[in-house]
């Protein structure tokens, strides 16, 4: 049976600068402000010529900007008093592992953190391992940007793009700079209530650790004394005792609607009324508008450096310099394999070849969904036809793959009939399909290397490379929450994410009557409805 297995091959050279970041042009990177024709090889022209940072914004949310009622934000940052920092739920994203796990999994349990600490009507805080007990380079799992570094640094002779970890070692991480989860995600203060780390002078990051990880986590909280002897009850969880109590709460529909909820997550009082008037046993109604409002309050922010290299990386692809970088129009197909072949997506992909005649599980065509099944989601239906049922009009579309399995898709796409030229084919008579690939995903699938647990060829990572696949995967992630036409599967959580915890719904207001979704998502195969936000 063949399967999806791919060699890792070297990254393109017209993109390694571009993906490094010009680490090693680190001194013109950190002054932003100089000139930008200093962050480019001389043969960049069309980096040259159109790159700045004019549109950082846009590349710093996965909505649209202009989804996002930035008030929100705005006015809990003129609000935030140490005086309102009383009751406090503290998020560990490291501990138990749920540090290692890929970009979705890692967002949809900071999702989950959200929802519950403000259910339970608390300011909810990340706390993340110092540098020096953190179990990555460079303190962080998304690896190193530049701006990580001491200035000092800056001139380093290493050569930070060396497989030795020595050369990584070698560069000072700045004490303050955010480590963790929260080198990706910049924690807006409409969550926080922008409190400090309660009780720093009782309670180490080690002392917190130990606490999260315990079985009555979510049922123990605890009081503890600021300096100033201001008592602060605190609840402290792992992403382990917060998901059983998440599953738990939803099987058992003991998640109450509140408008004191709604208020937490940013709702103005029609928008709370109408939460709190929602039924507690339409889980999914309930969480669909949770998320909504966490949506419209612009929750999931990339910290700055990330959108900026994001930003640099995107317009550097042959896909944005086809369709452009202001309002560009695409479609995209988000293919998942790999190690979700072992074991959750396994029995789908057994259903969808008995569905087509293979009932022997163990001697099916392939072990995946053949990449021609999500092409079947542009139908022949959306053309303009005669009356004999011909297509008249054709409707070009342009197609970002984003994929970790990119030696067999290309293989796939390259066995399709109907060729109109090596990147473009006629699907059905009606759609002129051009594919587009991510530059860099022959080297970059996962965040840890070629799979979720690290390189199957022993390769020595750093966090220079690890901040290289991140970039890669955020700019997939980004590429795709903002299409026109989403493809997809649930089995994955990306997907997942896309689909309801990062596009979400609008809400229904007056004005707006009914829930009506931002992107146009089709299934490809699988389960047709996503599971909860979180899990």
């Amino acid at each position: 049976m063949p399967s999806s297995n791919q060699a890792r091959s070297p990254i393109p050279k017209a993109y390694a600068a571009t993906l490094l970041l010009g680490v090693a042009m680190s001194p013109f990177i950190i002054n932003l402000q100089g000139s930008l024709s200093s962050f480019y090889p001389s043969s960049s022209f069309f980096l040259r010529r159109s790159l700045s940072f004019n549109d950082i914004e846009n590349y710093s949310t996965l909505q649209d900007v202009n989804d996002i009622d930035k008030s929100i934000e705005r006015k809990a940052k003129a609000k935030a008093s140490d005086n309102k920092c009383n009751n406090m739920f503290l998020f560990l994203p490291d501990p138990q592992h749920f540090s290692s796990h890929g970009h979705g999994s890692q967002i949809n349990t900071y999702i989950m953190s959200v929802l519950v600490g403000t259910y339970l009507n608390r300011n909810v805080l990340l706390v993340e391992p110092p540098n020096q007990v953190s179990q990555f380079a460079g303190g962080s799992q998304f690896g190193c940007p530049v701006d990580a570094f001491e200035e000092i640094h800056m001139t380093s002779p290493s050569d930070p793009s060396s497989s030795s970890t020595a050369a990584s070692d070698s560069w000072q991480i700045k004490p303050d700079f955010p480590g963790g989860f929260s080198r990706l995600i910049d924690h807006q203060t409409w969550l926080s209530g922008g409190c400090p780390i309660p009780c720093a002078d009782t309670f180490s990051y080690n002392d917190w650790a130990r606490m999260s990880v315990k079985d009555t986590a979510m049922s123990a909280p605890i009081t503890c004394r600021e300096s100033d002897g201001r008592a602060v009850n605190v609840l402290v969880t792992a992403g382990g005792p917060l998901r059983q109590y998440f599953r738990r709460k939803t099987k058992e529909s003991h998640f109450i609607s509140s408008e004191r909820w709604a208020t937490k997550l940013g709702a103005t009082v029609a928008e709370a009324k109408i939460f709190s008037s929602m039924s507690s046993t339409n889980t999914f109604a309930l969480f669909d508008y949770a998320v909504g409002l966490m949506v419209k309050a612009g929750f999931l922010r990339l910290q700055p450096w990330i959108a900026r290299d994001v930003e640099m990386f995107i317009k550097s692809f042959d896909l944005f310099q086809k369709v452009g970088t202001k309002n560009p129009v695409y479609d995209a197909i988000h293919v998942r394999r790999g190690d979700k072949l072992i074991m959750e997506a396994k029995q789908e992909v057994v259903k969808y070849w008995a569905a087509h005649g293979h009932s022997d599980m163990n001697n099916l065509p392939t072990n995946y969904v053949p990449f021609a099944h999500y092409l079947s989601q542009f139908r022949k239906q959306e053309c303009p036809m005669n009356d004999l049922g011909e297509v008249t009009e054709t409707i070009k579309r342009i197609v970002y793959v984003a994929t970790d399995d990119p030696i067999v898709v290309k293989e796939e796409i390259a066995n399709l009939p109907n060729r109109i030229d090596e990147r473009t084919v006629l699907w059905d008579d009606c759609h002129e399909l051009s594919f587009y690939f991510n530059p860099t995903d022959e080297s970059a699938f996962h965040l840890n290397g070629d799979g979720e647990t690290g390189f199957s060829d022993g390769t020595e990572d750093n966090c220079f490379k690890r901040y290289h696949r991140n970039i890669a995967s955020v700019a997939d992630m980004v590429i795709l929450a903002k299409s026109r036409t989403f493809i997809g599967e649930f089995n994955s959580n990306w997907g997942r994410d896309i689909e309801k915890n990062i596009v979400g719904d609008v809400l229904p207001l007056p004005e707006q009557p009914k829930f009506t979704k931002t992107l146009d998502m089709r299934v490809a195969w699988g389960p047709t409805t996503a599971r909860l936000p979180g899990t």
